[in-house]
């Protein structure tokens, strides 16, 4: 999940404000958060807010389907977290038994890190 410096979280986010035709008063008031904290994340001061902000974000905005990873992501990447809809997936069992199969856990143990090589 290496996403391009080029583009940002709150770039992406004030654009996805826009295209969905709200006011950011209308949108940091739906959203139950403070002024000051939303022009923070808007302008980059403060990092993306949690995966649950996130997906309250998401519900207001009607993001067009290649948005909503992209959104993750960016948020994910900024908060140096795994992205909230992988997060969210990752609650389910048997998807982790499946993913935890293809570990190499000795390579993981030895480098500190885990690279498939």
């Amino acid at each position: 999940m290496i996403v391009d410096d080029s583009i940002k979280f709150c770039n992406l986010l004030a654009q996805m404000i826009k295209e969905a035709k709200l006011s950011n008063i209308k949108f940091y008031t739906a959203l139950g958060i403070k002024k000051p904290y939303f022009y923070d994340i808007l302008s980059g001061k403060v990092n993306p807010p949690p995966p649950d902000r996130q997906i309250a974000m998401l519900q207001l905005l009607n993001p067009k389907p290649e948005q909503i990873p992209l959104f993750f992501d960016l948020a994910a990447q900024e908060r140096n977290e795994v992205p909230a809809d992988i997060a969210q997936a990752l609650k389910d069992e048997d998807l982790c038994k499946q993913l935890r199969k293809g570990i190499d856990y000795e390579k993981l143990l030895k480098n500190g890190e885990y690279k498939d090589e």
